[in-house]
């Protein structure tokens, strides 16, 4: 696995069926994520169902030429302080066990769990997906009502250690999937992630933990420079700290981009694309010569697939080869 191109940020998604255990809500058909799914999956005129997602997702990951694997991200319901699941607040659930099941019928499919610190079972839930395979547990605070700062975590995160199963979580704002509670979005700050790493957990902190809209993400304008300052902190205390670039070809993220390029190690940053998330062919180029940069575009036009499309402008933007590299790297130090 360790010399595998892996997309490590693919994200599933499914109206209720009892087949998968999959569903969303009615909050998140508000999303502009909701009608990317069904632009993507050509149901804006038809009733989408998971046979569609699944059918175009799996085609799209098949397809792929420069990718070895992807990635697949579960997502677990909500839960309270005492353990109780709570469905009316959760907006989008995938199961872990569904897409556990989707690895073993596609090769190119890597199974990413995501079980919740506060659930009673947590631990027989945890111990499961690292037998089933999984490659890393991934968390979104503000969706899942999570304080990854808080002590009811503290025993997780050790399990994250005992097996060196990476921490995917998300970081700045968070447009995709609601909350059910909006003072949650305040753990979608990056230095809530110190705990963690202070207990020596691989902290994969997503998008470089970017505004989605720029300056105009006013709330989340500082998490970048928190970012770059656990990055500091990560280099003089030994800690596990990464970061992926998924998301990042979009238009209002290219300002970033020379500052990522300059700012973070490259052995501690990670390719994904947050697919279905829409991309942009005009993101950032380093090119200063018009024709150059038109061939490229043309180049980036004609392919149908959006996960070779990312890694295409992903390259283009001037990341060294390694980062495609170092997922299947990390990944291979999990222990089974």
């Amino acid at each position: 696995m360790s010399t595998e191109i892996i997309d490590m940020h693919v994200h599933f998604g499914a109206p209720a069926d009892q087949t998968s255990g999959c569903y969303w809500s009615a909050e998140f058909e508000k999303t502009a994520a909701y009608y990317a799914m069904l632009l993507l999956t050509r149901s804006l005129l038809k009733k989408i169902d998971l046979n569609r997602v699944k059918s175009h997702l799996l085609d799209t990951i098949r397809a792929a030429k420069y990718i070895n694997k992807a990635v697949l991200l579960a997502l677990d319901e909500v839960y309270d302080m005492q353990g109780q699941v709570h469905r009316e607040w959760t907006h989008l659930h995938v199961p872990n066990e569904y897409l556990y099941q989707l690895s073993r019928e596609e090769s190119k499919i890597l199974f990413g769990c995501s079980v919740h610190p506060y659930r009673q079972d947590w631990d027989v839930q945890l111990e499961r997906a690292i037998a089933q395979g999984t490659v890393l547990c991934k968390w979104i605070p503000s969706s899942q009502l999570i304080n990854p700062a808080h002590p009811r975590c503290k025993p997780f995160y050790r399990k994250l250690v005992e097996y060196n199963l990476p921490l995917l979580c998300h970081a700045g704002p968070e447009y995709a999937i609601p909350t059910s509670n909006k003072s949650y979005e305040e753990f979608n700050h990056p230095g809530y992630l110190r705990e963690a790493l202070q207990e020596g957990v691989t902290v994969i902190i997503a998008h470089c933990a970017l505004p989605y809209f720029w300056i105009f993400d006013s709330n989340y304008r500082q998490d970048f420079q928190e970012f770059l300052d656990l990055l500091e902190e990560a280099e003089k205390k030994n800690w596990n700290l990464y970061a992926d670039v998924s998301a990042l070809a979009t238009l209002l993220r290219a300002p970033y981009i020379k500052k990522i390029l300059k700012k973070v190690p490259v052995n501690r940053l990670l390719f994904g694309s947050d697919y279905p998330i829409p991309l942009s062919e005009f993101t950032y180029n380093r090119s200063r010569n018009f024709f150059s940069w038109l061939r490229f575009l043309i180049k980036v036009w004609s392919l149908k697939n959006p996960l070779d499309k990312n890694y295409l402008l992903i390259k283009k933007m001037g990341f060294a080869e390694q980062i495609f590299f170092n997922a299947s790297r990390l990944f291979s130090k999990i222990k089974r």
